[in-house]
């Protein structure tokens, strides 16, 4: 009697483990369900995009979206989210400090699934490509001042053209910040050397004042003294414009 009912608890476990195993899904089936045009699947991805990234040949779909093993993923919040430090050794400690939920991810700067080599022209990190990637979240620091802050604000364009395998560039964002400004570590990830001269690694400017201007009484006082007289100075040109031509209008004879 026992036995029977060993035998019958062990027939069960394995019906449910080959049920389970011959309703797993496929690379195919994630393929077929959240391909570009698919009206099967609320989430679509660009098969060719991926198939030209460098996960292609690396990983599939369940490598990545580990808790999907079954059509109960249709209903479960969060089984496809995605753990990169499983391959990966960084830890994304970018922008640990902010709230309300716009602490980038991953896939912020890399893209989801479009991965390329970051010496890939087309990379979402490439050096010609970050400033509209950082723009997204640093549209100051990435050139877009505010007209408040554009008169004083420093332009540092170019120098020293001597070294061509370094970029000498505001939108060089990485020649400064380097890993604590990419993943939060201290560690250089590539070989532009900006941060010796303008960056320490607490992030504070050593030399030549703020490259990211702002008019911030608080944190830039001096930047924000400038802009004040600038903003005086132009409204006293514009005035004094203004009451020129009246004057000059105002005296011409008449007739």
């Amino acid at each position: 009697m026992i036995m029977g009912q060993i035998l019958r608890f062990v027939s069960i476990i394995l019906i449910f483990t080959v049920t389970q195993a011959a309703f797993a899904y496929t690379d195919e089936d994630c393929i077929e369900c959240h391909r570009t045009g698919s009206e099967k699947g609320g989430i679509n991805i660009s098969i060719d995009e991926f198939n030209a990234s460098v996960h292609a040949e690396e990983a599939g779909c369940q490598d990545c979206h580990t808790l999907v093993e079954d059509e109960t993923h249709q209903t479960t919040p969060g089984s496809g989210a995605v753990d990169c430090s499983g391959c990966h050794e960084q830890e994304n400690r970018h922008g640990k400090g902010s709230t309300g939920g716009t602490r980038p991810q991953c896939y912020s700067c890399h893209t989801r699934h479009g991965m390329l080599a970051k010496d890939d022209p087309r990379s979402t990190v490439h050096s010609n490509k970050l400033k509209e990637t950082c723009r997204s979240c640093h549209p100051r620091e990435s050139g877009q001042t505010d007209y408040f802050s554009w008169l004083p604000s420093l332009q540092v364009a170019s120098h020293s053209k001597q070294d061509f395998s370094q970029v000498y560039a505001r939108t060089n964002c990485l020649g400064c910040h380097q890993g604590m400004g990419a993943h939060g570590e201290h560690e250089a990830i590539n070989d532009q050397t900006c941060y010796t001269c303008h960056v320490t690694l607490d992030g504070q400017n050593i030399l030549l004042g703020y490259i990211h201007s702002k008019a911030d009484a608080g944190r830039q006082p001096g930047v924000m003294a400038a802009a004040s007289i600038y903003q005086v100075f132009l409204g006293v040109l514009i005035f004094g414009g203004f009451a020129f031509f009246i004057r000059k209008l105002s005296n011409k004879p008449k007739g």
